[in-house]
């Protein structure tokens, strides 16, 4: 499936927030996630008039939403999930009218506000891999931060016959973490090595123009 150039360059873009060795003191101000919030800006919430601080759209977020629409109008799910992690203003467009959330056995039906609100998305893309959403947000702060501060994730995708998208998510030590990594490892993260967490599930289902997240389950840790 081919693309244009705009859609190219907000990929690369998006997906060119500093990691590795080399850019290790190169972080994005432009990060979604990081945006400063003016503390007089605030939004009215929706349950029960109390008031929640209102976000900053970013150049970043600009190219998200850009990079999400053109995914939605080509059928590219992998690169509207990209577009949906990075950026909260892609999740407030295509999050659902209610969420299920929480832990496996435990989740429960959220409106989408109150999902929204808790900025708890779990996964966010960093150069060509995922990390944890967490690690993410700390990466961006700590001075002098490189790629080994970050927990990356393993995704898997599943399509249904109806064309819903689960995304199962693992964060863990993967052959690129071992010294020295394995000599036939030229780029990427290789196999996973061990779990540092129980990971979790998100899924989409179709609507008439895209998808729209209706679950973000996550599971238990691991038992040692």
């Amino acid at each position: 499936m081919r693309y244009g150039t705009g859609i190219i360059a907000a990929l690369l873009l998006l997906g060119g927030t500093a990691c590795g060795k080399e850019a290790a003191a190169t972080k994005s101000a432009d990060s979604p996630e990081a945006a400063p919030v003016s503390k007089a800006a605030r939004t009215p919430d929706a349950a029960g008039g109390a008031t929640r601080p209102a976000r900053t759209m970013t150049e970043s977020d600009r190219l998200s939403l850009e990079m999400a629409d053109g995914a939605c109008n080509a059928v590219d799910f992998p690169s509207f999930f990209r577009a949906f992690s990075g950026s909260w203003a892609v999740r407030e467009k295509y999050t659902a009218a209610t969420v299920t959330h929480g832990v496996t056995g435990k989740s429960t039906a959220q409106p989408r506000r109150r999902y929204l609100d808790q900025n708890d998305f779990p996964v966010s893309p960093m150069d060509f891999e995922f990390v944890t959403a967490e690690s993410a947000a700390r990466f961006e702060t700590k001075p002098g931060a490189s790629w080994r501060d970050l927990s990356y994730v393993r995704l898997e995708f599943n399509t249904a016959n109806d064309n819903r998208q689960r995304i199962d998510w693992l964060p863990g030590i993967f052959q690129k973490h071992q010294a020295p990594p394995p000599p036939e490892l030229e780029e990427g993260l290789g196999e996973l090595v061990r779990a540092t967490g129980g990971g979790g599930t998100l899924l989409f289902f179709p609507t008439t123009t895209c998808w729209e997240l209706v679950e973000d389950v996550r599971n238990p840790m691991p038992q040692p």
